[in-house]
């Protein structure tokens, strides 16, 4: 697990064909994922989410991308 955290982008051939995925169950743990990873790679997971948003605009993928990015949005500065 130390290297997935240091290198989230070792997972990425696993969580690819999840992007879009119709089961809230496997949506929530990619998202879960992902959010994890944006601890310590804040901007891999921002840009991940940007590149998923422009390859598929289905409500699975926005609903995984909003949870993702929920912890980078919690501690950005108001304004």
């Amino acid at each position: 697990m130390p290297a997935l955290k240091s290198e989230p982008w070792r997972a990425l051939p696993l969580l690819e064909p999840l992007l879009s995925d119709p089961s809230l169950y496997v949506r929530n743990s990619v998202a879960n994922w992902l959010n994890d990873a944006s601890r310590t790679r804040p901007e891999w997971v921002q840009e991940v989410c940007v590149q998923w948003q422009r390859r598929s605009r289905t409500p699975e993928t926005a609903y995984i991308t909003r949870r993702a990015l929920r912890t980078i949005r919690r501690s950005a500065p108001a304004g």
